[in-house]
């Protein structure tokens, strides 16, 4: 009865987002065919029939890769876009020059492919064109064509009930609040669960066409609604736990709704196996060695930068608590003024935080404050996705007030993760309970495939400058 897995790849939203992505991709293979089909005639000078006898398999699958990444890059698989505005309609064509401009790198370094400036040229307006009308299409014919599953939070104490005021006011697409099943007693004939109205679970149920049931977390499905619960399953009636839902619907796991029971039943290591891990540092040292080359040459303007904007040196090294706990002194570009820079504070950042430089700000905001640390992950002591390392004095005083807050040393610390692209800064202890509870939800689906997911969202934050 778990969620947290399936909602990544599956799920009503999901499923709506790979039609929009498979209907784009039949439309750019399709439309990369014809740019090649009509390069051969005009051009190459072949009749219909030999044009499209040739092999143009490896050509248009590059078309269709490059111009998919774009348009993934370029945030046009968020279900609440509006492609009717003009706004939204000039991105898709961004998004399309994009894939043009990506299609042509690739080109230049892959002569066999024979694609040539015509081909990706026509490609675009063909591609923009059927792209465009393919949306319009989806979102007034095909986005909502069922109605929202409609959810009952079945709730044991009132910090639950709670849940369902922060669930309501969030779009939560396909699904919608029922209502609440504030459990006041069960029946002493067979165990029913009973309301404060003295209505049994059973008949709420049927009553509210209810297609999901979300129980305490704590508390768990009752033993006496084991067998009721398969008739419901059978019945296409979702039975999740409040914890894993939420997590779903928000991406992050409310503290106040799990034990040690849920932590032992829903948390494992993460990445599992050590040839996972293996695979995960080889992917790590990849990644790291591609962005030292790309970015290195930049290094000394940028620290030029810093230095004149404000005295003092130009990397920040700082010790932090890694893998375990373990100390690891990271290195990032300074984007505070040196004063500040001092070991013993462990003030938090804040929003207009007057500590930072005018560089710094920027730095921030485009995350090249971080380069450093690709350092740290050559040596093994980070990896690309993780969660942030933290100063010492902040961990012991955080596990002090928040449940479980050792397990966020369950793996390496990360340049990206799920937090980092979720939520903002921590600027004092209560942000830092929320920002556990993302984190929280990063040590759950913790996988390659989730690796891959944060480093394409966290290309497209770099892409559209969305850091603090």
């Amino acid at each position: 009865m778990s969620l947290h897995r399936a909602s990544l790849w599956t799920g009503s939203r999901r499923q709506r987002q790979l039609t929009l992505l498979a209907g784009d991709a039949a439309i750019v293979l399709f439309t990369s065919a014809v740019a090649v089909t009509l390069r051969r005639i005009f051009l190459a000078g072949m009749s219909l029939e030999k044009a499209l006898s040739e092999p143009m398999l490896s050509g248009i699958l590059t078309l269709t890769f490059a111009y998919l990444t774009t348009l993934y890059i370029f945030d046009q698989y968020n279900l609440r876009r509006d492609i009717s505005s003009r706004t939204e309609a000039a991105m898709l064509l961004l998004a399309n020059v994009a894939g043009m401009a990506l299609d042509a790198i690739i080109a230049f370094f892959l002569r066999d492919l024979a694609l040539g400036r015509f081909v990706i040229l026509i490609h675009l307006p063909l591609a923009f064109g059927a792209l465009y009308l393919w949306r319009r299409i989806f979102h007034s014919h095909l986005l909502r064509v069922t109605r929202p599953h409609r959810v009952l939070l079945v709730a044991a104490n009132p910090v639950e009930r709670g849940i369902e005021a922060e669930l309501r006011d969030r779009p939560l697409g396909d699904y919608e609040i029922a209502g609440v099943f504030m459990v006041a007693g069960q029946s002493a004939g067979n165990g029913q669960l009973l309301d404060e109205q003295g209505r049994p679970l059973e008949q709420v149920v049927v009553d509210e066409q209810v297609d999901t049931l979300v129980f305490s977390a704590r508390r768990g499905l009752p033993p006496e609604y084991l067998n009721k619960a398969i008739d419901w399953k059978f019945d296409g009636v979702g039975i999740y736990d409040v914890a894993n839902f939420y997590g779903a619907m928000t991406g992050r796991v409310p503290i106040e709704t799990i034990d040690a029971r849920w932590v032992l039943d829903h948390l494992s290591q993460p990445y599992g196996s050590a040839v996972v891990w293996r695979i995960k540092r080889l992917i790590d040292i990849v990644l790291a060695l591609f962005g030292l080359a790309v970015t290195l040459p930049f290094w000394p303007p940028l620290m030029l930068l810093i230095k004149l904007d404000s005295p003092g040196p130009a990397i920040f090294r700082q010790e932090r608590l890694g893998l375990r706990q373990q100390p690891v002194v990271i290195a990032k570009f300074r984007t505070m003024y040196a004063r500040f820079e001092e070991e013993g504070e462990a003030a938090y950042a804040q929003k207009e935080d007057p500590r930072v430089t005018r560089v710094g700000k920027w730095l921030r905001k485009t995350r090249l404050d971080e380069l450093p640390q690709l350092w740290n992950v050559l040596k093994g002591e980070m990896s690309i996705v993780g969660l942030r390392p933290i100063r010492k004095i902040n961990a012991d005083r955080l596990a002090k007030q928040i449940p479980f807050y050792h397990l966020r040393f369950s793996m390496k610390p990360g340049l990206t993760g799920w937090p980092q692209l979720r939520y903002r800064y921590a600027d004092d202890d209560t942000s830092h309970l929320h920002k556990f509870e993302y984190e929280l939800y990063h040590i759950q689906n913790a996988s390659l495939a989730f690796d891959l997911y944060l480093i394409v969202k966290t290309v497209q934050q770099l892409f559209f400058g969305r850091g603090q």
